[in-house]
């Protein structure tokens, strides 16, 4: 049936094209004829200049006919079949969109973090590297907590806020099942494992630098397949706040009450019990654990001063415990997310690049369109042509994407999209709209001979809008449909500073 239609639109075509070829001889026989009179050499040069634009006007007539008319090709979809490496795929993509920013030095720094990430989905399980993040306000204990579980003091401690400037890193290495200690505390990891505790600055420091560095310590807990989020006290609205948006993004974290040692027994479940109460259903009760990092100085009752042992066991055994439990999905799971994170900032990039193309495209097709029309102003042709015209733009806007578009798929949107403008009376409000500013720019004569291409030219800029935001909506009108979108690029379009630069524009091109 489809190739029926085909011929019976190849016949009518040839018909008119014999109609009209029939008409410009006849036309051209008179015109020699009457040139001729006065001199031969002048009739056929005539003659001969009116031939090269009626070929070239059929060539492209011809081209962009077997465009529009070409047969629909079949597209291949490959799907992924692997689901069980998520994370490898996820990176992959990310990749490909990074190798298509055109921007070297924002290409250069986004590969570079993909390379680390491609680096650590390929370690070896039993030789994967697992990080630790101890996060939090500021003066909450952290780099102490960190000092407690190496067994040793690392950095300095102080009650002011501030104390780490930057992130301070500490490699624990885990040479076998029996071979690592924390705080006197034997752990059982895999073998060849290593465990990374990054101690961060605290956040909601005053000043611009302070900013700075809480906004690096929130990229570092992004980070973290493991975090150890630090309060001293009941949660602060900040903190909930934090809390929430890392468990809402996948992260797996224990909330780690410091300072115990300051409350009595009673007081301490009490607050434990409320943290617990607070944090649900976002943590599992055994998550949250309270610790004395640095308990307070003691005095022994012949007046000595003694500096007690720090008291993290319960939290040193929660670590141990998610770490055997969970700690391949823990890695899996950050590489995860960061390689969304990766993929979301290409895309942005990307967004902006293929906006810049995409203008680029309709700008260059809204001329086309002009000079067709102006070229062929035979009403039946002119439909045609600009279909044609409109259909391979829908094709070069798809592959800036990243969408392979039929031509067949191309026609119906372009065709779909011509009857939502015809419905609209787009064409009459354009011509009226247009007309007012050429009559007021140039000559009445000039100006009404310009206004069928001006307004082609007006018309393919508005559809070619409408199909970017079909684009970037990966290939979605939205809720309010096609109509909605149209409207939108024309009310957009019209204002009168743009009017008036469309109108220079199309003066000096179509003059």
């Amino acid at each position: 049936m489809m190739r029926r239609s085909y011929l019976l639109l190849v016949a009518v075509a040839t018909l008119i094209g014999l109609g009209v070829l029939l008409t410009a001889v006849s036309s051209l026989g008179q015109l020699y004829g009457a040139i001729a009179l006065a001199s031969p050499l002048l009739a056929q040069a005539v003659i001969a200049l009116i031939v090269l634009a009626l070929a070239g006007a059929t060539g492209v007539l011809a081209y962009y006919g077997w465009l529009f008319l070409r047969p629909k090709r079949k597209r291949v979809v490959t799907l992924p079949q692997s689901p069980d490496q998520v994370a490898a795929v996820s990176l992959q993509a990310a990749q490909q969109q990074v190798s298509q920013i055109e921007d070297e030095i924002a290409r250069q720094a986004l590969a570079a973090r993909s390379e680390v990430l491609t680096a650590r989905l390929s370690q070896e399980v039993g030789g994967q590297t697992f990080q630790i993040v101890v996060f939090g306000l500021g003066s909450a204990g952290k780099t102490a907590l960190v000092n407690a579980l190496l067994g040793e003091m690392a950095a300095p401690v102080a009650a002011t806020l501030g104390t780490t400037q930057s992130s301070q890193t500490y490699r624990i290495e885990v040479p076998s099942l029996s071979g690592l200690r924390l705080s006197g505390l034997r752990v059982r990891s895999p073998e060849n494992a290593a465990v990374l505790i990054t101690d961060t600055p605290g956040l909601l420091e005053a000043s611009a630098l302070g900013e700075a560095r809480s906004q690096a310590s929130k990229a570092l807990a992004t980070a973290a397949d493991l975090l150890l989020f630090v309060i001293d006290n009941d949660l602060h609205r900040v903190e909930y706040e934090q809390l929430q948006a890392l468990v809402g993004m996948g992260k797996r974290l224990l909330l780690v009450f410091n300072k115990r040692d300051r409350y009595l027994s009673a007081e301490r479940e009490q607050i434990l019990q409320r943290l617990r109460e607070r944090t649900n259903p976002l943590l599992n009760s055994e998550d949250v654990v309270m610790v004395a990092a640095h308990p307070s100085v003691a005095q022994l009752p012949d007046g000595n001063l003694v500096q007690p042992d720090p008291e993290i066991s319960d939290l040193v055994e929660r670590m141990l415990s998610i770490l055997r439990r969970e700690g391949t999905d823990l890695i899996a799971s950050n590489l995860l997310l960061q390689s969304q994170q990766l993929g979301e900032e290409a895309r942005s990039l990307l967004s902006i690049q293929r906006q810049q193309q995409a203008e680029t495209i309709v700008e260059r097709y809204q001329w086309i369109g002009a000079g067709v029309l102006a070229a062929t102003p035979l009403p039946v042709v002119d439909m045609l042509l600009t279909a044609a015209v409109n259909t391979q733009m829908v094709v070069e806007l798809g592959r800036v994407y990243g969408v392979e578009v039929s031509i067949e798929e191309a026609k119906a949107l372009a065709v779909s999209l011509a009857k939502t403008m015809a419905a609209l009376s787009l064409a009459k409000g354009a011509m009226k709209l247009l007309s007012v500013g050429l009559q007021a720019t140039v000559a009445t004569a000039i100006a009404s001979k310009l206004l069928q291409g001006v307004s082609a030219a007006y018309l393919t800029r508005i559809a070619g809008k409408s199909f970017i935001v079909y684009f970037q909506a990966n290939q979605d009108w939205g809720d309010h449909g096609i109509q909605a979108v149209v409207e939108q690029q024309y009310q957009l379009n019209r204002r009168d500073a743009f009017v008036k630069q469309f109108l220079h524009s199309a003066i000096e091109k179509l003059t």
